[in-house]
């Protein structure tokens, strides 16, 4: 058997969620805190690089000033004066720029403190000679020069210079490799996350595939059952409809046989009685006339049986459709409704070629249809046609009664009931048609 999966098919736990969220939240906390270390480690590094920049400026901008000063000492030319003049204040700038970049740091600033102490001392020695220089005090700025003091306030700032340069670069270094310890744990991190997201993916698409396994074996055992349902349904079905046609058969069988014997019986008995009435009315010629009432109320109840006999007999097994055949068989029921039940009947009836338990049904119909419509439909006119087309014969009986809502016809209806019945036995097909307050319609379509 062959499974496919979606996430449709992932499996509603109560876990599930929970367990998607806090990996989720994992995930998001891994990347939150190695993006901080990241960013902590480059903002550090950014900074030691900018302040080992700003140390070097200082140093260049410090080495210039002597070399431009000691020129202009030795040669007296503008040339070197202008560059000193000009440097001297970008070094007072630069000082204080170190002074604010180092002025947070508890570690460094004692050094940084003694460096700024170191140049201004110089600056100031520098400035001394070249005023001295200026004032034309040649000796007192050469015996200034040629001492050791320059050169050893300027060993001292390179050494300060060295140690703070030394110090920015083990923390550079240091910011480095807590930049890499950041990238590292960050990246072994998500690969735990994303391992545990497969792991439980994997467990949710087997558990998914279990579940679609079950959900198929389950479905194909429903569908099996069912299709044998259904054919234990058609199988019993059939065996109804057959029972109940071979019960339909056997009534009217059974009809038939009770209207022969109430024909043979009964009409004998009555024909026998108004025989015996009519001698009875010879030889009581000469009676009184209250004897001659008698015998005429008398022969009226007879004929007044026998009448009632006949309409039993016709009910029960129409003799006129056995006789005469289904046309005027019809013909003879809607012309004696309309006279008894005082309808307008409008009888359109055609030959067909249908054979007896056809006719019987078509007849059947109408008769019910008609007492349907002078029962209950509280019709004035009523339409009965009957219709032969190539492959089958159409019957309809149409009223202008009150009407009623098919979708709502009472269990209890039996006549419909036996109507589509009958028809359905006979292959045929039978259609209902009405709303309340306009008439009813009853057709059948019935095979040739």
């Amino acid at each position: 058997m062959r499974l496919s999966f979606s996430f449709e098919s992932v499996p509603h736990s109560r876990w599930a969620v929970p367990l998607a969220i806090c990996t989720a939240a994992a995930l998001l906390v891994v990347s939150e805190l190695g993006f901080r270390r990241t960013e902590v480690a480059l903002a550090n590094r950014d900074r030691v690089l900018v302040n080992r920049g700003e140390i070097a400026r200082l140093q260049r901008l410090l080495l210039g000033a002597e070399s431009s000063q000691r020129g202009y000492l030795l040669t007296g030319r503008e040339a070197y004066q202008q560059p000193y003049s000009e440097v001297v204040p970008q070094l007072e700038q630069q000082l204080r720029k170190v002074e604010a970049a180092y002025a947070d740091d508890a570690a460094t600033a004692p050094q940084i403190g003694k460096l700024a102490e170191l140049v201004r001392r110089k600056m100031a020695e520098m400035g001394t000679t070249v005023q001295m220089f200026e004032a034309g005090k040649e000796q007192a700025w050469r015996e200034v020069t040629l001492t050791d003091i320059g050169r050893e306030t300027m060993v001292e700032i390179e050494r300060l210079s060295r140690a703070v340069t030394d110090e920015e670069t083990r923390r550079l270094d240091a910011a480095g490799r807590v930049l890499d310890d950041t990238l590292r744990a960050s990246r072994v991190g998500i690969v735990a996350m994303v391992l545990v997201s497969l792991l439980v993916l994997i467990g949710f698409i087997a558990k998914a595939r279990r579940l679609a396994a079950e959900r198929a074996l389950r479905e194909h055992t429903l569908s099996s059952e069912r299709d044998r349902l259904e054919q234990e349904v058609e199988r019993r079905t059939a065996d109804i409809t057959e029972i109940a046609r071979h019960l339909q058969s056997v009534r009217e069988d059974e009809r038939g046989r009770l209207a022969r014997e109430l024909h043979d019986e009964l009409g004998g008995l009555l024909t026998a009685a108004k025989l015996d009435v009519a001698r009875m009315r010879n030889r009581l010629a000469t009676a009184p006339p209250e004897v001659g009432e008698r015998l005429t109320h008398l022969v009226q109840t007879l004929d007044a049986g026998i009448a009632l006999k006949r309409r039993i007999i016709e009910d029960l097994h129409p003799s006129s459709l056995a006789n005469l055949g289904l046309k005027p068989a019809l013909e003879i029921l809607c012309a004696e409704f309309a006279a008894s039940s005082q309808l307008a009947v409008d009888a359109r009836i055609a030959d067909v070629a249908l054979d007896k338990a056809a006719q019987l049904t078509v007849y059947r119909l109408v008769q019910e249809a008609l007492t349907n419509a002078a029962k209950y439909a509280r019709a004035r006119r009523v339409e009965v046609l009957l219709a032969a087309g190539d492959c089958e014969v159409t019957v309809s009986v149409q009223d202008d009664g009150a009407g009623f809502d098919t979708a709502a016809t009472p269990r209890a209806s039996h006549g419909l009931a036996g109507m589509r019945f009958r028809v359905q036995s006979a292959s045929g097909q039978l259609s209902v048609r009405s709303a309340p307050g306009a008439g009813t319609t009853i057709s059948a379509r019935l095979p040739v």
